[in-house]
């Protein structure tokens, strides 16, 4: 599904980079369960989910016209 998603985002697909956005928040919240136990794994991976979160809300700049 995420594959789908990461394709559908390159392709300018508003529901992939929706997809996308909620995929990468789910695992954000996910992670925060694990902190206790892998506290520097899940700190790594919170960091690039919010990195991802960031670049799916940010305006895109190869596709014109399109916004989320």
């Amino acid at each position: 599904m995420m594959a789908l998603a990461g394709i559908g985002v390159l392709v300018g697909s508003r529901a992939a980079r929706l997809t996308g956005l909620c995929l990468a928040v789910f695992c954000l919240v996910g992670q925060m369960i694990f902190l206790p136990v892998y506290p520097f794994w899940s700190l790594a991976t919170m960091v690039v989910s919010a990195l991802v979160v960031y670049g799916l809300i940010a305006e895109p700049r190869h596709v014109p016209g399109a916004h989320l």
